[in-house]
């Protein structure tokens, strides 16, 4: 009323009048005129009501009072008076949840509890709380943790009576839960044996998780490397590796000023500490290494340092982040070992904080890594506070691991755990440590794991972090610690040179030299990203196909789902039964189905690789009156499904081998059959039983370059000829798939005939790519569990050929 005092001089009396009048006008509207459906307006709200009738009513309100002060005044003040009744009234029903908004909710704790919450209004601002009031408990926290919890947002108690608001930290666990989490992991293996098996499952999730099971070829380009820097008893160059086209890690490469012969590598990434690896403790840490004997490379974090010439500072926080930093690792190693003074066997890597959840996940996926030391990052209940750390969900692997795990698959590497008192590896000595000696004991290698716990510390890479490192490489490498330590053996690092900042850059003190094709914006680096993984799975050079029939029976569309589950590369589609059919119960050549196969495996990432023939098993392909329309059925179903393989088994009933008088016969099909697939641009592979010096011949009497051999393990295998011999001798260009299969008793990985590592490297030797196709090799004591038989030799072909 004070505003009403100052600008109106009548007497409350008028004001009363004017509100009496107004509220009898919007009652008598409301009486009087029907409601807005009767006359075929669609049903309005309440909330519409009354705001027709306070318009109606303030319109008539102004008309009878023309010349007064109090103008459609009254019928103002009475319009918001309902109108705050109404919203008020609204907040407080299960209509509206009982909501309110945050910041009111806020107040009303601190008033009633006797407490002060200290936020920003941009947390809490568009924020409603449902059934707010319901939510209160005697008990504050238990009332802010209603309160907040479905808001993503918690309190973090700073002293009595004093808390703040800040984000949900879905990353950091109670100590009691992460502990109960860490036991429940560990108890799903006893047993070395048990624990590889469970090792073999997360690694390549891992990879597939940051969406690296299929790694981007690497941009043919010459890293870029400015002149060297001479210093006391060591050299600095910088250095910038192109790890996507167009995307660049930028490092500094410390090295010896002298050395003899092939020296460690060891990799230095940072942590999120202000001005990153231009920091005096990062260069002094690198410094001190190369001044023992090795070359160690400092790093940028993605979207920080150089990086922040094509990305923002806040793409670091993007999870692709953590997919780009792990990329740009496997590049530098790849870089730094093929040097011709870097000692492949000697490989190390240290990093603190976020640097060591990045050395902790490289040493676990890269087995090129052989000792690490992650500093002040390593607990079971904390999973890393940085998307960077955490942001790809690597950490659903194996029904949900954590970093303490993902350190274990270390074991029997040499390791080191620096842990302090100031932040959250504070108990590392009490519950994680003990789990990670447990580990490594199984490899009676207990003394190769090792925990540096400083109480009194707190989280940083400071000197007392840096000495125990020293200390370890020097151990692990074959050091010269005595290059950095004085008359008393003390480590003294005051002969090392701090650098500039500019002085570390690659492309310049303002980015001048950043080359043009320099992709940036997060946006840009995504689609680069996509398009080389979409290459690098598209153009696999050894390729894992399960086969439909296997998995469920033939043509079933939920073989293609199966196979995506498995993580097999493709699938093999059967043509059909024959019987007595003039061509095979061929489903695809109907537009729908064909059509829903083809837009399944798109969808699934599922490539259709062959189109099998396996009626032929069956039904003999050189006895048949009619075998011509089937092969054309077959190969004009390729065509329409785009595949390029064919598979005809010869089968018993064509064994040329056993039956050398039906080789003519045999012949002269498959040169109609080569000629048609010819026509078509497609191969058909075919299975015999023949040697490969007599599979050679017979593909030179058959004469076409459409007709190869489909390859089998368990052919040679079973009569005795040497797997490897067969495989030279037929070379690539004769060899259209492998079957990669031989007893169907036991999974490839524990066959005894078997040793695909050498089969993997004669295939390398001859240059053949191609698919690799599971057929059986199934466990003999559960040979029905298509998913317990086949993921395993999917995944151990992985392991071989794909280096999963």
């Amino acid at each position: 009323m004070k505003w009403i005092n100052n600008n109106v001089t009548g007497n409350t009396n008028t004001m009363n009048l004017l509100l009496r009048r107004t509220l009898v006008r919007i009652v008598r509207y409301s009486s009087t005129h029907p409601n807005p459906s009767q006359e075929g307006i669609t049903t309005r709200s309440p909330r519409y009501s009354t705001m027709l009738c306070c318009n109606k009513a303030v319109q008539q309100d102004r008309a009878v009072h023309q010349s007064s002060p109090f103008r459609g005044l009254g019928g103002l003040l009475l319009c918001a008076f309902v109108f705050l009744w109404f919203n008020s009234s609204a907040q407080l029903n299960t209509d509206q949840q009982y909501a309110k908004p945050l910041k009111e909710v806020l107040t009303d704790i601190q008033k009633k509890y006797g407490i002060t919450i200290k936020y920003v209004d941009s947390m809490v601002n568009n924020k409603m709380v449902t059934y707010a009031e319901w939510k209160y408990r005697p008990d504050v926290e238990v009332t802010l943790d209603n309160i907040l919890k479905p808001l993503e947002l918690k309190v973090k108690k700073e002293k009595d009576k004093q808390y703040k608001l800040s984000a949900y930290e879905y990353y950091r666990w109670p100590v009691e839960e992460g502990w109960a989490e860490m036991d429940r992991i560990a108890a799903q293996y006893k047993t070395v044996e048990e624990w590889e098996k469970r090792k073999a499952e997360l690694k390549p999730c891992l990879k597939e998780a940051l969406q690296l099971n299929h790694l981007p070829a690497a941009p043919n380009s010459k890293p870029i490397v400015t002149p060297k820097r001479l210093f006391d008893g060591y050299s600095v160059e910088n250095v910038a590796i192109e790890i996507l086209p167009g995307v660049w890690i930028n490092g500094s490469l410390y090295k010896p000023l002298k050395f003899k012969g092939k020296i460690p590598v060891i990799l230095n990434p940072d942590g999120h500490w202000e001005k990153q690896r231009y920091r005096a403790d990062c260069q002094l840490r690198c410094a001190a290494m190369a001044k023992m004997g090795a070359m160690a490379f400092s790093y940028d974090l993605f979207a920080w340092g150089e990086s922040l010439l094509q990305f923002k500072v806040e793409d670091h926080r993007r999870s692709l982040a953590m997919t780009i930093q792990a990329l740009g690792a496997i590049r530098i190693l790849d870089y730094l070992l093929a040097q011709k003074d870097a000692d492949t066997n000697r490989v190390g890597i240290t990093g603190g904080s976020g640097g060591g959840s990045h050395t902790v996940l490289m040493t676990a996926l890269d087995d090129r890594i052989k000792v690490s030391a992650p500093v002040v990052s390593l607990s079971s209940y904390f999973y890393g506070g940085c998307p960077c750390e955490s942001g790809m969900n690597i950490h659903a692997c194996g029904g949900r691991t954590n970093n303490v795990e993902i350190a274990a698959m270390a074991a029997p590497r040499p390791q080191l755990i620096v842990s302090d008192g100031g932040d959250w590896t504070d108990k590392m000595p009490e519950h994680d440590f003990p789990y990670l000696q447990t580990m490594y004991s199984w490899y009676n290698k207990k003394e190769n794991v090792t925990n540096v716990h400083l109480p009194q510390d707190k989280h940083d890479f400071g000197i007392t972090k840096r000495k125990p490192v020293y200390v370890f490489m020097a151990k692990q490498l074959g050091l010269n610690i005595k290059a950095i330590q004085d008359a008393n053996g003390n480590i003294d690092e005051s002969k090392i040179t701090i650098e500039p900042e500019k002085s570390l850059y690659v492309f310049g003190e303002n980015g001048e030299k950043l080359p043009a094709h320099a992709v940036k914006g997060f946006e840009n680096l995504e689609r680069v990203f996509a398009e080389e993984i979409e290459k690098a799975r598209t153009n696999q050079r050894y390729k894992i196909g399960l086969i439909d029939l296997m998995l469920l029976k033939r043509q079933k569309l939920g073989a293609i789902t199966l196979t995506a589950e498995l993580k097999a590369d493709g699938v093999e589609v059967d043509m059909g039964g024959l019987g007595n059919r003039p061509t095979f119960d061929n489903q695809l050549l109907i537009d729908s189905v064909r059509n829903h196969f083809i837009k399944t495996a798109k969808e699934k990432k599922v490539e259709i690789f062959c189109l099998a023939m396996t009626g032929y098993y069956a039904q003999s392909f050189c006895g048949r009156a009619e075998y011509i329309r089937s092969i054309e059925d077959c190969i004009k179903t390729m065509q329409l499904m785009n595949v390029k393989h064919a598979f005809l088994p010869l089968g018993v009933q064509c064994d040329i081998k056993k039956n050398p008088a039906i080789r003519d016969s045999v012949i002269a099909r498959l040169k109609i059959a080569g000629k048609l697939a010819e026509e078509a641009g497609v191969i058909i592979g075919i299975e015999t039983s023949l040697t490969a010096k007599e599979e050679v011949e017979l593909l030179k009497q058959i004469g076409s370059p459409a007709i190869k051999i489909y390859f089998n393990f368990s052919n040679p295998l079973k009569e005795g000829r040497d797997l490897i011999s067969e495989l030279k001798i037929l070379g690539k260009d004769r060899i259209s798939m492998i079957h990669a299969t031989n007893k169907d008793s036991v999974w490839l990985e524990n066959d005894p005939q078997i040793d695909l590592y050498k089969v993997k490297k004669a295939l390398d030797e001859i240059g053949w790519s191609g698919w690799l196709v599971i057929e059986r090799s199934r466990d003999a004591r559960k040979p029905s569990d298509t998913k317990y038989n086949y993921g395993a030799n999917t995944t151990y072909l992985k392991k071989v050929f794909q280096g999963e």
